[in-house]
């Protein structure tokens, strides 16, 4: 055992929430976590249930292919991340192991602002 490890049901939490933050990542892009932090609302996105995280990230991934796509996501989140993305070029190092980033086809940083490559990496959670 680790000195001062969470307990299991800590860590499952935990668990719990990256996953629901990575639905939604893969589904508008690694900026709309930016947003989630700026509007001081993800204590309210990781109580939502995986099923509304897995459609709010369809809608935002294809929105013109889903039926009955809000327009607060095409008229207000959408050119809003497209917004933060011209101004807030981020690219993350040592985040993601480097195995697993070069098995996947990126180098050891992960530039967010293009959207291909992290697709690709946010594609490996499904």
């Amino acid at each position: 055992m680790l000195k001062d490890a969470p307990s299991e049901r800590t860590f499952q939490r935990w668990h719990e929430y990256g996953c629901k933050f990575i639905i939604l990542a893969a589904g508008g892009s690694f900026f709309l976590l930016v947003l989630i932090a700026g509007l001081e609302i993800r204590w309210k996105v990781a109580s939502m249930r995986f099923a509304v995280l897995y459609q709010a990230a369809k809608m935002l991934r294809q929105p013109g292919t889903t039926s009955g796509t809000p327009q607060l996501i095409t008229n207000h989140i959408i050119p809003t991340i497209a917004w933060i993305r011209s101004r807030m070029p981020i690219c993350l190092q040592n985040i993601f192991c480097s195995l697993f980033l070069t098995s996947v086809g990126v180098g050891e940083t992960l530039d967010c602002t293009d959207v291909l490559i992290t697709d690709k990496v946010f594609d490996q959670f499904k």
